[in-house]
């Protein structure tokens, strides 16, 4: 059982805003592909959205954007620094889950060679990856975001992967990360977080696809 609650600040230094931004559809995610940390582009589709998303953001005042380094977080992010004025900073902490070795398998693949993966979902557990990187230090990594703004007085843009934004989810609500599948993100979707008047990082809003109109996509895989 992995929870993370975060702890309650008590001194309030004014706003805090941290948009959360999935990346655009990748190569990886037209084809199918379980990603994890392999590194595929954006697609066609994906740099519309990665434009759509910047011309939204370019209505807010945000004075940093930060993303994953891998490309297709990467390149959303550049598109978005540039309609802001701003320039992209690079963010280990944001790197995907790293699933091992189902990396670039497709869902048909993987139930074929690992049936008990299946069989865990099934029974609404969240499974083991042969070579994966470890759930707790990955909640712990991806939780770094939110403790460390948590007293900033900014708004900051972070370009990520679906599996980052359900895991700060699970942390900002002090959910149990043992329990699979409680968040779904589509690409170039926003999910955002403030401090509230307590002094507590909170979920605001999530998977918030208005921007997108027609170019909107739900594929999963990282």
């Amino acid at each position: 059982m992995y929870i993370l609650r975060l702890a309650v600040f008590a001194s309030l230094r004014g706003r805090l805003r941290i948009i959360v931004v999935r990346h655009g559809q990748s190569e990886g995610n037209a084809n199918g592909v379980i990603q994890g940390r392999l590194d595929f582009g954006l697609s066609d589709l994906g740099w519309r959205q990665a434009e759509a998303t910047a011309a939204r953001l370019a209505r807010e005042r945000v004075d940093r954007v930060i993303a994953s380094p891998l490309r297709r977080a990467w390149d959303t992010a550049t598109v978005i620094a540039g309609a802001l004025g701003l320039v992209a900073e690079a963010r280990d902490e944001l790197l995907e889950y790293d699933i091992g070795a189902i990396s670039g398998l497709t869902g048909r693949q993987v139930r074929e060679r690992f049936p008990g993966i299946v069989a865990a979902y099934q029974r609404g557990e969240r499974p083991r990856f042969p070579g994966e990187e470890g759930r707790e230090e990955f909640l712990l990594r991806v939780s770094a975001l939110l403790r460390d703004h948590r007293d900033a007085d900014e708004t900051v843009v972070a370009v990520a992967h679906g599996g980052v934004v359900g895991a700060l989810c699970y942390a900002a609500l002090g959910l149990d990360y043992g329990r699979p599948g409680m968040f779904r993100v589509a690409n170039c979707s926003v999910t955002e977080f403030a401090r509230d008047r307590s002094g507590r990082v909170v979920l605001q809003r999530v998977n918030d696809t208005c921007h997108l109109g027609d170019l909107l996509s739900e594929n999963d895989g990282g």
